[in-house]
């Protein structure tokens, strides 16, 4: 498992569309050797929208190259991850993915210790980005989403290097079945166990928190609902 030869850094740029919105964005990270981390992120590294990006427990955003193959399957399209972010990524991993990584995993990484926080929430820009109007609805239902990280320990990250598993609190919550509570999960008790996790980002289970309420008060609508033979 290491950083394949992708480190993206980049900073806040007017964007411009064909369809002739613009925006301020810095989802277009551009490859770099090296990166020093701090518990915001890295140096020379922005985000845009910073009241749904960035901040402690988003310090940094993770995708798989086994997510960027199956995206590009499933989109019809050819991205290549050695060049500029398309999904706003801030490294491109090998051997782990969001089949095999966990909430609350701590991996070590060059001099950093970093933790997995959540996974991402695609938003619209991911679309336009891409050119692909497809590409938020994709990325929800499939679930390859990537992950983002808090910073346990502040450090350098270079290319090839090794991330190395130190601390696996929660084997049984990986990335996947997080992003399936918020589409499809199997029971309010499920939810209510994901909300206990304390390593889960607050931001994200206000979001389970909804799917928690939503499913409640289906099933109080069920249950007062008036039989048919109540309605006769």
């Amino acid at each position: 498992m290491c950083i394949r030869d992708s480190i993206k850094t980049g900073l806040i740029e007017t964007l411009t569309f064909p369809d002739g919105s613009s925006y301020e964005s810095a989802i277009r990270k551009k490859p770099v050797p090296m990166v020093k981390v701090h518990t915001l992120g890295a140096e020379g590294n922005d985000v845009g929208l910073k009241a749904h990006h960035g901040g402690v427990d988003k310090a940094l955003f993770f995708m798989s190259d086994v997510s960027f193959d199956a995206l590009n399957e499933l989109l019809g399209e050819n991205f290549d991850f050695h060049g500029s972010a398309i999904y706003g990524e801030n490294f491109v991993v090998s051997g782990l993915h969001e089949d095999n990584v966990c909430i609350g995993d701590r991996y070590k990484i060059g001099t950093t210790l970093l933790e997995v926080s959540q996974p991402r929430k695609p938003c619209e820009r991911l679309s336009h980005n891409t050119k692909n109007e497809n590409t938020r609805e994709v990325i929800r239902q499939s679930g390859w989403t990537g992950w983002y990280v808090r910073v346990i320990e502040e450090g350098e990250i270079h290319q090839g290097d090794e991330l190395i598993l130190q601390h696996r609190p929660y084997p049984e919550w990986k990335i996947r079945r997080l992003n399936t509570l918020l589409s499809a999960p199997s029971s309010n008790a499920e939810l209510e166990e994901a909300l206990a996790i304390e390593e889960l980002a607050p931001a994200f289970k206000r979001s389970v928190n909804s799917q928690l309420r939503n499913l409640q008060q289906a099933a109080c609508l069920l249950y007062t609902s008036p039989s048919p033979r109540d309605r006769g």
